[in-house]
């Protein structure tokens, strides 16, 4: 089952990922972080399918989708890697 993670020194709570999502399965949470940003947040009643939409629209690359097997393994999927600028 997919589970987003969200990387909050990267987040800068623009909230793209919020609105791509096809499921609807983030939202911007609450609280603010170090940085005074709301980052978004995977809803705890909506299951992630792992289409990674959320993860290629950051501009930050502060998204990833980690695949939490049965048996306890997480395997990461990532964007593709962000350039320095």
């Amino acid at each position: 089952m997919p589970k987003v993670q969200v990387l909050s020194e990267y987040c800068k709570g623009c909230g793209l990922c919020v609105s791509v999502c096809p499921l609807e399965a983030l939202e911007l949470a609450d609280e603010l972080t170090a940085l005074a940003v709301y980052p978004p947040r995977q809803k705890a009643d909506v299951r992630c399918t792992g289409c990674l939409a959320c993860a290629l629209i950051c501009p930050d690359a502060a998204i990833e989708i980690l695949d939490v097997e049965e048996t306890s393994e997480l395997q990461v999927n990532r964007a593709p890697a962000r350039r320095s600028r």
